[in-house]
């Protein structure tokens, strides 16, 4: 199996949350700018059409809604994906994955590092994202471990 780094967009608008209850997030804009598909900052975030895709991959995913200030509907998703074992993976210095162990199917799944936490998609969710456009996030290849790939 083929895995790629899912890069967030380092541009555009920020959001800061202005809540912290587990059934609804609550944003507020601090920057304008272009709204981004995938984000990590304040938490991990996607929009709609982002979410719209990965419940085609994970039914049975739970998403939280994020409202910014001042909508009726969530522009935002809040998602947890499965944790990969830090011990199946390694990292770069700056704390990104460089390589991870299979997955098996999951579609994406995060690994967790004292620096950073990276998230991953296999090649089937990496070409549903290129397919769709998605100019605001990026992929990088990462090397599979032990397994078929790589």
């Amino acid at each position: 199996m083929e895995y790629f780094l899912l890069k967030p967009f380092e541009g555009g608008c920020r959001f800061k949350i202005v809540n912290h209850d587990k059934d609804i997030l609550i944003c507020s804009m601090v920057k304008k700018g272009e709204a981004p598909d995938f984000t990590l900052h304040p938490c991990p975030l996607i929009s709609n059409r982002f979410k719209e895709l990965l419940e085609q991959f994970l039914r049975d995913m739970d998403f939280i809604p994020c409202v910014i200030e001042g909508q009726d509907q969530p522009d935002y998703w809040g998602f947890h994906p499965k944790e990969q074992d830090v011990k199946k993976a390694r990292f770069g210095p700056d704390g990104s994955v460089t390589a991870v162990g299979p997955m098996g199917l999951t579609p994406i799944f995060m690994v967790p590092n004292y620096k950073k936490v990276s998230y991953v998609v296999n090649l089937a969710l990496a070409e549903s994202l290129l397919r769709r456009g998605y100019v605001n996030l990026g992929l990088e290849r990462v090397e599979t471990m032990g397994g078929d790939g790589g």
